[in-house]
């Protein structure tokens, strides 16, 4: 049977988030319709479960850094997962003692499943290293937050195509979709890197166009709406455009490397692809995680309860 959010809410009550980050946001359901856009296939049963509870604590961090730690928190917190050591958060509120351990759980559960399906070794090491990288960047927004500093276009978009997520969910569908691993591992995502980093673009950008109205008016960070406006003193409709016209000519990208790739690697790209139509459908008309609106629950209940 293909895994459903019944699958995996006996993890998620299990994992106790809802007790124990009562901040977080609790979008399971969102999380699965998430992965099953991106992997849909009955033969990706195992991938869609990674990726719903990588999307799940991608959301978990994401509240911890944007919303719930005080910013002298999170130095000691980044650096205990750059370290992926529980010794580094011995002094920090039990919050991020449970996201930390919690995290590190599901990231060995995950790597252990992937080795036993696919006899794939050292698979942790590039899962660890894909969420250090997403909570490094995460903590470079922080710290323009703190400061106040709006950085160019450019430089939002260096650190915030990490932050999108893309990375890590495009990590596990490539160990989710490959049967053979080669040397090119080593150097995922750079191998990669134009398609991931394109991929990743979209997600965020539209992820921007989607909630930049709300963050404004809740004082958050800075988007690439904000960094283009200020750096050109342009309008905010203007601004949009350019940011659209971004996504436009990532789409272009991503279509050239999807008609050139070999056989071997179709499924990984359909994904990747994929990945990105789910960014758009997300955040067509707001916040499709932020606000449970009544486009997405109409998304949710044609896949889930009312697919036929």
């Amino acid at each position: 049977m293909a895994v459903g959010p019944v699958t995996v809410s006996g993890w998620w009550e299990k994992l106790g988030i809802k007790e124990n980050l009562c901040f977080a946001r609790n979008r399971l359901v969102e999380s699965f319709m998430c992965a099953t856009g991106v992997a849909f296939e009955t033969k990706y049963e195992s991938l869609r479960k990674w990726l719903t509870k990588v999307i799940i604590f991608v959301l978990v961090i994401d509240d911890v850094y944007d919303i719930h730690a005080s910013f002298e928190e999170l130095k000691p917190f980044t650096t205990a997962f750059q370290r992926w050591d529980a010794k580094e958060i011995e002094d920090l509120p039990d919050y991020m003692k449970f996201c930390f351990n919690a995290l590190q759980d599901v990231t060995n559960e995950i790597a252990y499943d992937i080795g036993g399906e696919k006899n794939f070794n050292f698979v942790l090491h590039y899962l660890k290293k894909t969420w250090i990288e997403f909570c490094k960047a995460l903590y470079v927004e922080a710290k323009w937050y703190k400061t106040g500093y709006i950085p160019s276009l450019q430089e939002y978009l260096n650190n915030a195509w990490i932050t999108s997520s893309g990375p890590l969910i495009l990590l596990h569908s490539y160990f989710g979709t490959v049967y053979e691993l080669t040397n090119e591992i080593d150097d995922f995502p750079h191998i990669y890197d134009d398609l991931v980093y394109n991929v990743s673009l979209i997600i965020r950008l539209c992820n921007d166009l989607g909630t930049a109205v709300a963050e404004r008016e809740r004082g958050d960070a800075a988007s690439s709406i904000v960094c283009y406006m200020n750096e050109r003193n342009v309008s905010e409709e203007e601004a949009r455009k350019h940011i659209q016209d971004i996504i436009n000519n990532a789409w272009k990208r991503i279509n050239g490397h999807c008609s050139n790739q070999d056989a071997f690697m179709e499924p990984f790209f359909n994904q990747a692809r994929n990945a990105a139509r789910v960014a758009h459908t997300l955040y067509l008309n707001g916040d499709g995680f932020g606000i449970q609106d009544r486009d997405i629950k109409k998304h949710i209940l044609s896949l889930v309860v009312e697919p036929f």
